[in-house]
């Protein structure tokens, strides 16, 4: 991987990690590469990023987490039958936001529309990304993964 690769891996990351932070109060753990595929059991979105920078920000997480997440963004919890809409909006959010911060920064990215996973999914599709864990406050446990094409 080049120095301007893993600077604009960096980049995203710090981006996306910081826009789940203003949609939750998160603790963030320590990334790791991972190969293809990542497996996720309960809740999942998937967006994509086109542009200057070309790969897929990918959100996995515990039920509960997207329950907390909707109380931290609309000041309530959501019924389980709205659950799979908001955590298509939720990464959405993320997202948007992290397209934001990077054009702050002078790169141009667009996001795809979100594609929502739920149960037993593996996602393949790419060599290696970068997996990042996090917590909410109350002990829900999420996962962001960047998958970026070079």
């Amino acid at each position: 991987m080049t120095s301007t690769a893993s600077g604009s891996i960096t980049t995203v990351l710090n981006a996306a990690i910081s826009s789940i932070g203003e949609l939750m109060d998160i603790t963030v753990g320590n990334p790791s590469l991972v190969s293809a595929p990542v497996v996720q059991s309960d809740f999942g979105v998937l967006v994509g990023i086109t542009g200057d920078l070309k790969g897929r920000l990918i959100l996995f997480g515990e039920r509960r987490i997207f329950h907390q997440a909707g109380l931290s963004m609309y000041g309530m919890e959501l019924p389980d039958d709205m659950l799979e809409s908001f955590v298509g909006e939720f990464g959405n959010s993320a997202a948007g936001r992290t397209a934001t911060i990077l054009s702050e920064q002078g790169v141009d990215v667009d996001i795809t529309p979100p594609t929502t996973m739920q149960g037993s999914v593996k996602l393949g599709g790419f060599k290696t990304a970068i997996q990042v864990p996090f917590e909410s406050a109350k002990g829900a446990k999420g996962t962001l993964t960047l998958a970026m094409e070079n």
